[in-house]
């Protein structure tokens, strides 16, 4: 959804003048459900912690983290400012500072060198509040809870510091959300669930996605999207399905593709000076999104697969 949002110039002027926009009109859908996803899975994999040593289960738990996302990130991050802002302006005291802050995922400004990483400042911090609650160990989850009401508190105020802006902001319950999810799948029997309900489920998501349902109100549409990835979650544990293999190709990439993909159209545009819509036939224009997406997809594999893959195993031993 994000990589459909950041590429929706080049599917205008294919289908419709406004193909793209139709298919993404937002891409902050995507980072939502990835929150609320990421808070489920976070309280899942560390559901059989020993929670008598806190100590060890924080540093355990911040370096599996950091190894998952850092070493890919910081590779991209260096490359997108050589390949796109360094040939623009030089390298400074002031660049320098950017970098390092992006690299620690301190936010600064409106985003990162890369600016993808906007999201992943969220993540750390995230990680950051979940892990400091094993130290509470059996009510590390009442702590937890009682950091996201001070954060909902916080929603309704003006902050100048870029630090406190993240605290602050409302995209953060998301994670809570997945946390609750998580703790309702953890700690209570859940009727069965029909695939037509998690069919359901999906549809609503979708038309959320394509903004055909609007929900006026932040915390009722949290509600809906908390609802619904419940429903598709509790199936999905009960349920023994095959896998669907072009997802689970998808899902397993899905990091590298989204740090990867405004690569392939920044370069389109700064290198090769082509731009969206530069064909006058929209079935080529169509043609030449297919190509676009499918090096996108080639490359990202690439990554997960030679270097991803490669460094996690690595550091983890």
């Amino acid at each position: 959804m994000v990589c459909g949002f950041h590429t929706k110039g080049w599917l205008d002027n294919t289908i419709t003048s406004n193909f793209g926009e139709m298919l993404f009109p937002s891409g902050e859908y995507g980072v939502q459900f990835f929150f609320v996803i990421s808070g489920f899975i976070m309280v899942y994999t560390t559901q059989n912690l020993n929670i008598e040593y806190p100590f060890k289960n924080v540093v355990s738990f911040l370096k599996k983290r950091i190894i998952r996302i850092s070493p890919l990130y910081t590779v991209l991050t260096l490359a997108w400012f050589f390949l796109f802002i360094y040939p623009l302006y030089s390298i400074n005291y002031v660049s320098c500072i950017k970098i390092i802050k992006s690299l620690l995922f301190i936010p600064f400004g409106n985003f990162p060198i890369l600016y993808l990483g906007w999201t992943l400042n969220f993540e750390m911090f995230f990680y950051l509040i979940f892990a400091l609650c094993f130290f509470f160990k059996k009510y590390r989850y009442w702590a937890l809870c009682l950091f996201f009401v001070i954060q909902i508190t916080l929603h309704h105020l003006s902050f100048d510091h870029s630090y406190m802006k993240l605290i602050a902001s409302p995209i953060i319950s998301y994670f809570f959300v997945g946390v609750l999810i998580g703790l309702l799948l953890n700690s209570f029997k859940i009727f069965a669930i029909h695939p037509y309900l998690r069919i359901l489920g999906f549809i609503i998501l979708l038309l959320i996605q394509l903004e055909i349902f609007k929900i006026p109100n932040f915390y009722l549409q949290m509600i809906i999207i908390g609802i619904c990835c419940f429903i598709i979650f509790a199936y999905d544990l009960q349920a023994e399905d095959k896998v669907i293999k072009p997802l689970y190709f998808l899902g397993n990439i899905s990091f590298s593709l989204y740090l990867f993909h405004p690569f392939v159209h920044k370069f389109l545009i700064a290198y090769l000076n082509l731009k969206p819509g530069f064909l006058e036939n929209p079935v080529y224009n169509l043609l030449f999104y297919i190509f676009m997406l499918s090096i996108i997809f080639g490359f990202s594999y690439l990554l997960h697969q030679f270097f991803e893959k490669k460094i996690i195993q690595y550091l983890r031993f």
